[in-house]
């Protein structure tokens, strides 16, 4: 259950983006519609408005089909079962929206052919509009506070005596803090993107890009403080499991929240600058189906998506086949990734006691491996104390890495916790939870390493 609400949080919010982007594909903003680039008389046309019209109904219905799929997945017993399902969904809930608008762009794609409709040539530069002064990118300015935020943890945690957490923690703040400046570089390379020739006035093609660079440095400002923010609540919640998830989960409403906020704002600015405007550029015949962007002749990997600020990869160029033959398996990876876990998480884990160590291991995987001239205390427990993993592995049946134990604080855990006893070992300063998933092993283990730590009868 707690799997499907985590997967229902993050993945419901991608149908209802999904729909909303769709549904407002139907609005004509730079004389496209659906993809298709018409003319203002054209748009008008009863035959356009029909096709129009199936399009909303046909999307509404996937969309809501979709909806009504995933309320049965938070039913479904099983993390790995329900993780599955929910991937097999997240691909569905992406493709299926995508059907009405590839019927819709075809059908208004022969119409357009029939009309002999054509707005002008393929994309060209405004020159004018490139040129002419446009506001600065981000600058380092913009960038050095959040950057100092994000990295104020790393002082505190370099102190740190616990030397299980400072690792871990010092990876994940590292990460953050280079994702922040990844942003960052994102950002001052979208500002090098040139002005098209929409339409014939260099003056409104110049205040469309002004537009979109407008909210593309909102959303760069707002992901560089949300990352700075990010870290500061990992260092803050650090011992605290749902305090970290709530935070995560903020990071990723605002994030997204942003993103569309930014998005359709784009577009309505788009639809209403564009609103009766001659379009001069036609480059329908280089977007299949109104989604995709191939053109061998442009050099350039990146393009700007015609409406809106999204960006996506040119299917002519050798390095957009990569990227979307890499997105495309990274897709049906997502569809293998329930059976994989599964198979990890249903492996059991081993004790063994050698004559002159504890080994703990999963499957066939040697974990830890404890001298006993190391082990200074055994304990034998019939309970896993509230934990919460800082790093490492984390399932229904497999705890393995570095996790903060109540009343032990950070500690090294390779056990399942659905089967009991645990063995609490002391080595070296480290204080270990190990067990079996044949309670047998744990007990004969903690016998063999001291008698006296298991109880009578």
């Amino acid at each position: 259950m707690f799997m499907s609400i985590i997967m229902g949080v993050c993945l419901l919010p991608v149908l209802l983006i999904l729909y909303l982007t769709e549904r407002n594909e139907a609005t004509p903003k730079k004389g496209l519609i659906l993809g298709v680039t018409l003319p203002p008389e054209g748009q008008a046309l009863p035959e356009v408005q029909a096709i129009v019209a199936r399009f909303k109904k046909e999307l509404n219905a996937l969309c809501l089909a979709c909806a009504a799929l995933a309320i049965p997945l938070f039913l479904v017993r099983g993390e790995m079962f329900s993780l599955s399902l929910w991937m097999v969904w997240m691909v569905a809930a992406i493709a299926l929206p995508m059907l009405p608008h590839i019927r819709a762009n075809r059908a208004l794609k022969a119409l357009k052919r029939q009309h002999g409709w054509s707005a002008g040539a393929a994309r060209l530069v405004d020159t004018s509009a490139s040129e002419a002064a446009l506001p600065r990118p981000i600058g380092l300015w913009q960038l050095a506070l959040p950057l100092i935020v994000s990295l104020l943890p790393l002082w505190p945690i370099l102190r740190m005596e616990d030397t299980l957490l400072r690792l871990p923690l010092s990876i994940i703040i590292g990460v953050d803090s280079l994702c922040l400046l990844f942003l960052w570089a994102c950002g001052r390379w979208m500002f090098r993107r040139r002005s098209d020739m929409v339409t014939e006035d260099s003056t409104l093609n110049q205040t469309l890009m002004r537009v979109r660079r407008l909210y593309w440095d909102r959303l760069w400002v707002i992901s560089l403080w949300g990352c700075a923010g990010l870290n500061l609540a990992f260092w803050f919640f650090r011992n605290s499991p749902w305090g970290v998830l709530g935070a995560s989960l903020l990071f990723g409403v605002v994030l997204i929240g942003a993103e569309m906020w930014g998005e359709l704002a784009t577009r309505r600015a788009q639809e209403q600058l564009t609103a009766h405007a001659a379009i001069r550029a036609d480059e329908d015949d280089r977007w299949i189906w109104g989604i995709f962007y191939y053109d061998p002749e442009d050099r350039r990997v990146f393009v700007s998506k015609r409406v809106g600020i999204s960006t996506t990869c040119n299917l002519g160029h050798w390095g957009g086949k990569l990227l979307m033959g890499f997105s495309a398996l990274a897709i049906l990876v997502c569809l293998f990734i329930g059976p994989i876990l599964g198979v990890l998480d249903s492996t059991p884990t081993h004790l063994t006691l050698t004559d002159t160590a504890l080994v703990s291991a999963h499957g066939s995987s040697e974990k830890y491996t404890l001298p006993l001239s190391e082990i200074e205390s055994v304990q034998l427990r019939e309970e896993l104390p509230v934990s919460m993993r800082v790093f490492g592995t984390g399932m229904e049946h497999y705890l393995e890495g570095t996790f903060t134990v109540e009343g032990d604080g950070s500690c090294q855990l390779c056990l399942d916790p659905t089967a009991p006893p645990f063995l609490r070992v002391e080595a070296d300063g480290v204080i270990y939870w190990l067990g079996a998933a044949d309670p047998a092993e744990t007990r004969a283990a903690a016998e063999a390493l001291d008698p006296g730590a298991v109880p009578a009868g």
